[in-house]
């Protein structure tokens, strides 16, 4: 049997860490490992970024705390770039669908903490919306 975990978040500024800590109208969803679980079999990641500001970024998710056994663990997500166009033309929108890493295998810790959290290095685009589901088991 196997458990989820949801977090979102908007990352407003370039290489800034920004803890992913809501699931929508939920603003505090548990980050204690259930029972039973010993492992993160998949993670699940979409972003995008408003794109108002020319440049580019890189996305990446570090998952953490009490609970990761291995230590941080950082997976690189994605890149995006823009460059504004000429004035009275529509810029293309910036999205990443989702993005799965299947037999993760990052060992956990039952009953501990998790933090989930995301950064978007290099220029800002502006705000990077963020969303990752992890799958334990």
């Amino acid at each position: 049997m196997s458990r989820t975990f949801t977090v979102e978040g908007d990352i407003t500024a370039a290489d800034t860490r920004t803890a992913l800590t809501t699931q929508g109208s939920v603003v505090s969803p548990s980050s204690v490992i259930p029972a039973g679980m010993t492992k993160i079999d998949k993670v699940v990641i979409a972003g995008t970024s408003e794109g108002l500001a020319s440049g580019a970024q890189s996305l990446f998710v570090r998952l953490g705390g009490n609970a990761v056994l291995g230590g941080e663990q950082v997976i690189a997500v994605s890149a995006m770039g823009r460059i504004a166009p000429q004035a009275g033309s529509d810029s293309a929108p910036q999205l990443m669908p989702a993005w799965v890493l299947e037999n993760a295998d990052i060992e956990v810790r039952a009953s501990d903490t998790i933090s989930v959290s995301a950064e978007g290095a290099g220029t800002d685009t502006g705000t990077l919306g963020v969303i990752v589901t992890l799958i334990y088991a």
